[in-house]
């Protein structure tokens, strides 16, 4: 299976990948992974976005695995995408043939190729107000040109989320990875997930209200916020790509578990110190990737924002060789979600009843000494820590401002509370 690369405004050839054995065709199968001979030789030891994917730099080496390498999962299509390529294909497909069909316009800068297929006929595109409504044409014209990313099941079969564009004439396209024109704006558009419940539409709402309070609070968001369009959908921008110059440019994104290693995170838990000894290994600038990450968890304790997986936070791959944390997403009130989901990402030493933050900065200190890795200024961040405490006091009264209901500001009053107590006992000397 052939890989390519986004750059400078066009797809390359980079790397294959095989299955050392045909018949296996899972995540879980051996595999031999090769960069290409002339783009290895161009790129040799790059890490950055050149490389598939941080654990595996440029080189000119065979690596044979015991399992696939953590990136393809990234690529892999999930929900409601799996079972849409499977009905077209009438019929069940192994992970390997999934990724083979479903992985031509992922997020980022990677893509398992598609087989050659005849041009498409230009389209007009549409109002954005028929995307948003879920028109019938809107809704033909996308899944016929595979345009659906991922969702839900519902009573009505299913509640997708696109990919979308806009022209230069302001009329939206499904992105199918291959368009033939200027792009004004990139977009994901959002709906509901009925299986969330009762509260579904208000989840999907306060990501853009949670997303105006990280702003306010400083955490590292898109230049452009998310909007919430005719009480229906969610109006996402996208970090990954821009249109410059007459040319895409598409970044690179990695996702935490790929970056940590992490093959399947049904059967595989992460720890805050595992991710952010992975996130050392990479990054640009250690100290302020860590005070962003820690500020984060924070907010996602304070607010009640439980669904903290792996595939929730990602790098960014700059064009000009910086990593860093990609803008905050799918950041909002999972705490009302039907499903009960769970807070997956821990860390060693807290407690759901009361957390000792000393302690947890102390076994922090302790694993990151133990990998060899070592904060420039431990001390700060400890301040900065006990200094969110200040932020969350008026937290409560930010979120009226940014637009929560008062029933999610009332439900978060006293968490809000106790972990700024919690804070504050933060030893800073």
């Amino acid at each position: 299976m052939d890989v390519e690369i986004h750059l400078d405004g066009a797809w390359h050839p980079c790397a294959r990948v095989e299955l050392v054995a045909a018949a296996a065709a899972s995540r879980r199968a051996a595999v031999r992974l090769q960069y290409e001979a002339e783009y290895a030789l161009t790129y040799l030891g790059a890490a950055d976005h050149h490389a598939l994917t941080v654990r595996a730099p440029i080189d000119l080496g065979i690596r044979t695995l015991p399992h696939w390498p953590s990136f393809l999962v990234d690529l892999l299509p999930q929900g409601a995408a799996r079972k849409r390529i499977e009905r077209q294909r009438d019929g069940a497909l192994t992970e390997w043939e999934l990724l083979e069909r479903g992985a031509a316009n992922p997020v980022g800068n990677l893509r398992i190729p598609r087989k050659r297929v005849a041009p498409r006929v230009g389209h007009p595109g549409f109002a954005l107000e028929e995307m948003v409504s879920r028109g019938d044409a809107f809704v033909d014209h996308a899944t016929e040109v595979g345009a659906t990313v991922a969702g839900a099941t519902d009573t009505q079969g299913e509640a997708p989320k696109y990919w979308v564009v806009e022209d230069d004439n302001g009329r939206w396209h499904p992105d199918t990875g291959d368009l033939q024109f200027p792009v004004r704006r990139y977009r994901l558009l959002k709906f509901p997930v009925p299986e969330s419940g009762p509260h579904a539409l208000d989840i999907l709402r306060h990501e853009a209200v949670f997303q105006r309070i990280a702003r306010a609070l400083g955490l590292r968001v898109t230049d452009e916020l998310p909007e919430f369009l005719d009480d229906a959908a969610l109006s996402i921008p996208r970090f990954d790509r821009r249109y410059t110059a007459g040319k895409e440019v598409r970044l690179g994104v990695e996702s935490l578990y790929s970056i940590a290693g992490v093959l399947d995170s049904a059967t595989a838990t992460l720890r805050h110190h595992e991710a952010l000894i992975a996130l050392a290994r990479c990054v640009t600038d250690l100290d302020t990737e860590v005070k962003e990450y820690v500020r984060r968890d924070l907010l996602n304790i304070a607010l009640g924002n439980r669904d903290n997986h792996g595939r929730n936070t990602a790098v960014l791959k700059e064009t000009d060789g910086t990593i860093q944390l990609a803008p905050l997403y799918d950041f909002g009130p999972a705490f009302l979600d039907a499903r009960a989901l769970a807070r997956v990402i821990r860390w060693d030493g807290e407690e759901p009843a009361a957390t000792d933050w000393n302690v947890v900065l102390e076994n922090l200190a302790t694993y990151l000494d133990e990998a060899g890795i070592e904060l420039k200024d431990l001390r700060a961040l400890r301040q900065a820590m006990r200094g969110f405490a200040d932020d969350l006091a008026s937290l409560p009264e930010l979120m009226r401002q940014c637009g929560a209901d008062e029933a999610i500001i009332g439900q978060r009053r006293e968490p809000i509370a106790k972990l700024a107590r919690e804070l504050r006992t933060i030893d800073v000397n």
